[in-house]
């Protein structure tokens, strides 16, 4: 069985600083001259559970993506962060980030939006606006009593798909060609 390239990035969130040693690697507006922590700022994580859930959904998308939509959702993986950090730089009054939970927003819209065209795809991008709606409505505390951005799901929910097409139309995310399975093939 091969398992889809995307399950790498999926398990990101739990090999990097966690907790207090997060905090030096998460997104800050008062530190815009450190560009790299607009990267590093999506994949720290406040505490192993904060980690554990993100790793969790990403996995989740990565099977529901399957090896079809594995090099989409790796690219996504190191494309979303940068404009989910860059629309916080816009929003007054932003404050410091960390988490993965853009870039699984980012990963379930694109999921959604390349496949729309059949009832699983509408699903997902249903449960989508169901779960943004609900956030934004009865806005919950997060990991580490930090609040829960809904600025940085919805910037990940509006570039996944953007973004995704983008890589569709540049051939980037065309599925990978299965193996071949016999010298005859």
């Amino acid at each position: 069985m091969r398992l889809p390239s995307s399950l790498l990035p999926a398990l990101l969130p739990l090999c990097l600083p966690l907790g207090a040693a997060a905090r030096r690697w998460r997104f800050d507006p008062a530190l815009s001259e450190e560009w790299w922590r607009a990267w590093s700022g999506s994949w720290v994580h406040a505490d192993w559970r904060h980690a554990a859930l993100n790793c969790a959904g990403l996995l989740l998308l990565a099977g529901i993506g399957g090896a079809g939509q594995a090099r989409m959702l790796c690219w996504l993986a190191l494309l979303l962060p940068w404009p989910i950090a860059w629309a916080q730089l816009l929003l007054p009054g932003a404050g410091p980030f960390l988490g993965a939970s853009g870039v699984l927003y980012g990963w379930w819209a694109a999921l959604a939006w390349q496949g729309r065209a059949v009832w699983t795809g509408r699903l997902l991008a249903a449960l989508l606006l169901l779960r943004l709606a609900w956030q934004w409505t009865w806005p919950q505390p997060g990991a580490g009593g930090l609040p829960i951005l809904w600025s940085a799901h919805a910037c990940g929910a509006l570039a996944g798909p953007l973004l995704a097409e983008c890589l569709k139309r540049a051939g980037c995310a065309a599925p990978v060609p299965p193996p071949r399975t016999s010298a005859h093939s």
